[in-house]
């Protein structure tokens, strides 16, 4: 498993129409740490990265969930960590969902 993990919103800026964000990046120490307590940083990561890139969107409360849960799935995947992948896919709905300021 690698030790360090990069979560970029690159990932997002092509499957979305949200042009002015820019880019950003989460780095995460996943080394020596349980999956859950990893995963739960990613989400936590993800949702900072989702909430940046979808301010202003009118779409945003529809696609906030929809980025956090690709996001993570992107970042999890990088890690070829088939406990944090496991961790992952047995996780609820209700882990990927965010509040979106609305302007």
């Amino acid at each position: 498993m690698i030790r360090l993990l990069v979560i970029a919103i690159s990932a997002l800026m092509a499957t979305t129409a949200a042009t002015s964000a820019s880019a950003g990046e989460f780095t995460i120490k996943v080394r020596g740490r349980a999956p859950a307590e990893v995963h739960a940083e990613i989400v936590s990561a993800a949702k900072q990265l989702c909430q940046e890139a979808l301010a202003g969107e009118p779409a945003a409360r529809d696609m906030a969930s929809y980025c956090v849960r690709d996001l993570t799935r992107d970042a999890v995947s990088r890690t070829k960590s088939s406990d944090l992948v496991a961790y992952d896919k047995a996780q609820g709905r209700g882990t990927y969902s965010m509040r979106v300021a609305t302007r």
